[in-house]
C-alpha cells in the first residue's frame, strides 16, 4: 500500500465535508503528490479520528518543528496546534499512520471564525511553501560538529574517518593554526602513531609553547613508545636511559609537565625521569597511581636501586628550569615569594596542575594585596588564564555534579568533563557515599538551570558508568544515568553508541533479573525513539549484545530482539546489502522471519564477491561470534572456507590462521595479548583487519570498510598485502 492509499483511508469519507469537499480533495492530492520522504518534510490534513480536525503530520521532530513555525504564521489567532501522542493500539488512523512513517501529529484546533476560513488559511501556508525553491543545499556542518565527530571516530579507533574530518575541520578555518597542531597530535595519539607523531616537522616548536594537559598527556606516551620501551631490557640503568634517550635535552619541558600522567606509559616516563631528576617523592605518587600490580611491579623495578636524593641547596629556579613543574609549584606553595610568583603561576598553566591551581592562584593574589608583587601585563595575563583554569576546573565527578546542581548557570560544564575526565579517578574507586552524592546531584541538575548540559554530557556519563557497571559502589551513579536516557527523546549519535558500551557493561556483570529486564525494556524505548535507516546498524548492535549475554527472561529479550528487527525492515530500500544479511540472519538465530523484497546491486554495490573462494579466518573470544559472522558472510559471498580461533596463547594453530588467511579478522576488543602478539608475528599489521566496534556486525563492517578502501582488483595474497588497519 503506497503513502497515498494510507493517507486516502486516513481521510475517511470525503462527503463530511460537504461544500468544502473539492478543495479538500485539491488540498490533498497538492501535498500526497508531490510527498517525498525525508528530514523535516510535513503535511497538513485533516483526519478521521477522534477528533476529526486538520492535523500536521511528519516522520520526525523537525518536520512538526518546520510545519508549525510556517502554520503558526499564516493561522494566527484562527486556530492552535497541540502535540497529539498517537495510539496506534487502540485507533486504527493512528495505526495507518505509523505504518505510513508518520509517527508526528499535532492537532490544528479552530478557535475563532469559521471552517472555511480555517481552511483558506492552511490553502495559503501551502500554496507558499509548494512554491518555494526546494531543492536542496549543502548544509556545511559546524566546526563544534565536526569536533564531536572526530572525537568519537577516534573512540572508535576510526583511523581513516578521523583523518577526514579532520582534513575539514582544518577547511572550515575556525582553529588557529596552534589549536590545529594540538588537534593533530590527538588524532596521531588516540591512532596510536607513536613514530609518525615524533617525527612531526613541527615537534619541537609545539615544545616551546604552552599545551593543554590531554597534549602533553599524550606527547609522554609517545615517548614511552618511541625512546624509552626500547631501552627498558637492554640492562642498562634507568639513570643511563634517561642520558641515553637524551630526555632532559630533547623533551625537558614536557617529562615533568605531568606530574602524574593518566597513560601507563606516561608515568613510566615519569619515573624514569623522576629518578634521573632525584624527586623520590614524584616516584612515590606514581607508584600509587599505577592501575595494578603488574604495572607497580614494572615502576618499582624502575626506580629500586636507583633514587639518589638531591641535597637540599637546589635552587626552586633550577627545578623551574629542568621542567619539575610539580616540585617548584610544591616548594613555592611552602614558602610564596614575589621573585617566582611569575614561575610559579607559568608552571601551573603549563602542567594544567588543577590540583594545585587553587593555591597558586590564591598565593599570588597575597602577595599582590600584600604590596610586594607588581605584575606586569604578560603576569596580568597570565593571572587571568589561571582564574579561569581555577574556574572550570573540577577534582572529580562528585564535585562536578554538585557544581551542575547549583542554581547557578554553567555554560561550559559539558567541555569541562570532556577534557577533565580522563584524569579524574574512576567511579568504580570511589566511596559509596562519594557515588550517591554525584548521583544525587546529577538527577538535580537534570531538572535545574543546567539540564542542557547535563544532556549535553549524556555520552561521557554513559563512557563513565560503563567503565564502573558491575561494581556495586558505582551502581547508584549508572542507574541515575540510564534514567536521564529514558528521558531523553532524541538520542545523537554519540551517546547511542556510548549507550550501546554500557548496556555491554551491564549484562556482562551478570545483573540481577530486575535489573535486566529494565535494561532490556530501556533498550526498547529508545530504540523506538531513533529508529530510522541510518541507526541501523546501532540496532543490529543491541541485538548482537542482548544475544550474547545469558538471559534472566528469554521471552522479553525475543520481544525486544523482534521489535528491533521487524522495525529494521521497514527501511528496507535503504539497506546495503551488509545490512540486509544481518538482518535475515539474526531473524534466522531467533526465530524471527525477516522478509526483504529482492533488491538488485550493481557491480560495485556487490563487492563482497571479492571474497568468493577466499579463505576467511576470525580470531576471537567472543562466545558464538563464529558462527554468527560465517552465517552472516554466507548470505553475502561465497568463501573458499571460513575458520576461527579463540587461543589464549601463540599456538601452532592460530599462527597457521594467521598465515593462511587470504582476509584475518583481528577481534581486540574480546582477545589475549599472547594471541595478538603471535598473530603480528607472523602477519603484518596492515594485512589484519580490526573492528571499531564489539560484536559479530562490526566484524562485517570493517571487512565491508576494507573492501571499499582496498585495491580494486585484488584481497590479501598471503600476509602483507591488500587491507590495511582503519
Amino acid at each position: 500500500m503506497t503513502v497515498a492509499d494510507v493517507l486516502r483511508r486516513c481521510l475517511g469519507d470525503p462527503a463530511r465535508f460537504k461544500d468544502l469537499r473539492d478543495r479538500v480533495d485539491i488540498l490533498f492530492e497538492e501535498q500526497v503528490g508531490s510527498w517525498t520522504r525525508g528530514a523535516g518534510g510535513w503535511l497538513v490534513l485533516p483526519l478521521d479520528r477522534a477528533p476529526q480536525a486538520f492535523y500536521l503530520l511528519s516522520e520526525d521532530r523537525e518536520g512538526q518543528r518546520r510545519g508549525r513555525e510556517v502554520l503558526q504564521a499564516f493561522l494566527g489567532p484562527v486556530a492552535s496546534i497541540t502535540s497529539v501522542s498517537p495510539d496506534p493500539a487502540a485507533d486504527h488512523v493512528d495505526r495507518l499512520l505509523e505504518e505510513a512513517s508518520l509517527r508526528h501529529i499535532s492537532h490544528i484546533r479552530r478557535e475563532n471564525g469559521q471552517p472555511g476560513d480555517l481552511l483558506t488559511r492552511i490553502e495559503d501556508a501551502v500554496a507558499t511553501v509548494k512554491g518555494k525553491d526546494a531543492r536542496l543545499r549543502l548544509i556545511s556542518p559546524s566546526y563544534v560538529d565536526l569536533l564531536r565527530d572526530l572525537r568519537l571516530a577516534l573512540l572508535n579507533r576510526d583511523g581513516r574517518l578521523a583523518e577526514r574530518i579532520f582534513e575539514d575541520i582544518k577547511l572550515t578555518g575556525r582553529l588557529s593554526a596552534e589549536n590545529i597542531r594540538f588537534l593533530r597530535v590527538e588524532v596521531l595519539g588516540r591512532l596510536e602513531r607513536w613514530r609518525e607523531l615524533r617525527d612531526q616537522r613541527n615537534l619541537a616548536q609545539l615544545l616551546r609553547v604552552r599545551r593543554p594537559r590531554v597534549v602533553n598527556e599524550i606527547l609522554l606516551e609517545m615517548v614511552w613508545h618511541t625512546e624509552v620501551a626500547g631501552l627498558v631490557n637492554t640492562g642498562r640503568s634507568t639513570r643511563e636511559m634517561f642520558y641515553e634517550a637524551d630526555l632532559g635535552a630533547r623533551y625537558g619541558s614536557l617529562i615533568s609537565a605531568v606530574d602524574v600522567p593518566a597513560s601507563a606509559g606516561g608515568r613510566a616516563v615519569g619515573v624514569v625521569t623522576a629518578v634521573a631528576l632525584g624527586d623520590p617523592e614524584r616516584v612515590k605518587r606514581l607508584l600509587l597511581a599505577a592501575e595494578d600490580d603488574v604495572e607497580r611491579r614494572r615502576l618499582t623495578a624502575l626506580a629500586e636501586g636507583e633514587l639518589e636524593v638531591p641535597a637540599a641547596s637546589v635552587a626552586l629556579r633550577d627545578l623551574f628550569e629542568e621542567g619539575q613543574s610539580g616540585a617548584f609549584i610544591r616548594a613555592f606553595l611552602e614558602a610564596p615569594v614575589a621573585d617566582l610568583a611569575d614561575l610559579a603561576v607559568q608552571a601551573t598553566l603549563d602542567s594544567e596542575d588543577l590540583e594545585h591551581a587553587f593555591d597558586v592562584l590564591t598565593a599570588v593574589n597575597g602577595l599582590e594585596a600584600a604590596a610586594v608583587l607588581r605584575p606586569d601585563r604578560r603576569l596580568l595575563r597570565d593571572i587571568e588564564d589561571l582564574a579561569r583554569l581555577v574556574g572550570g576546573s573540577c577534582a572529580g565527578w562528585p564535585e562536578w555534579c554538585e557544581r551542575l546542581a547549583r542554581d547557578v548557570a554553567w555554560p561550559d560544564a559539558a567541555n569541562v568533563a570532556r577534557r577533565q575526565c580522563d584524569s579524574w579517578e574512576g567511579l568504580s574507586q570511589l566511596t559509596a557515599e562519594d557515588v550517591r552524592v554525584a548521583a544525587d546531584a546529577l538527577s538535580s541538575a537534570w531538572d535545574g538551570i543546567n539540564g542542557a548540559q547535563v544532556a549535553a554530557s549524556l555520552d561521557v556519563l554513559c563512557r563513565a558508568a560503563a567503565a564502573a557497571a558491575g561494581t556495586g559502589a558505582a551502581g547508584e551513579f549508572c542507574d541515575t544515568v540510564l534514567v536521564l536516557l529514558a528521558e531523553q527523546e532524541n538520542l545523537s549519535s554519540p551517546v547511542r553508541e556510548a549507550y550501546s558500551l554500557l548496556l555491554e557493561r551491564i549484562l556482562d556483570g551478570g545483573p540481577s533479573g530486575s535489573r535486566y529486564r529494565d535494561a532490556v525494556e530501556l533498550t526498547a524505548r529508545l530504540w523506538r525513539r531513533a529508529a530510522a535507516a541510518s541507526s541501523v546498524d546501532w540496532g543490529i548492535g543491541l541485538v548482537d549484545a542482548l544475544l550474547v549475554a545469558p538471559s534472566f527472561d528469554p521471552s522479553l529479550r525475543l520481544s525486544v530482539i523482534a521489535e528491533i528487527l521487524r522495525k529494521a525492515q521497514n527501511y528496507h530500500h535503504r539497506l546495503s546489502a551488509r545490512q540486509r544479511s544481518e538482518l535475515v540472519a539474526l531473524g534466522e538465530e531467533c526465530g524471527v522471519p525477516v522478509v526483504l523484497p529482492e533488491q538488485q546491486f550493481t557491480e560495485t554495490g556487490n563487492a563482497w564477491t571479492k571474497l568468493d573462494g577466499k579463505v576467511v579466518g576470525l580470531y576471537t573470544l567472543l562466545p558464538g561470534a563464529a558462527a554468527s559472522l560465517a552465517r552472516r558472510l554466507a548470505l553475502l559471498c561465497s568463501p573458499g572456507s571460513f575458520e576461527s580461533n579463540s587461543d589464549t596463547v601463540g599456538t601452532a594453530a592460530l599462527r597457521s590462521l594467521a598465515t593462511r588467511a587470504d582476509v584475518l579478522v583481528v577481534d581486540t576488543w574480546h582477545a589475549s595479548h599472547a594471541a595478538t602478539d603471535a598473530i603480528d608475528a607472523v602477519r603484518s599489521r596492515n594485512a589484519q583487519v580490526f573492528p571499531i566496534g564489539r560484536g559479530v556486525s562490526a566484524f562485517l563492517q570493517a571487512i565491508e570498510k576494507a573492501i571499499a578502501d582496498g585495491d580494486s582488483d585484488l584481497l590479501i595474497e598471503g600476509a602483507g598485502r591488500g587491507f590495511s588497519r582503519p
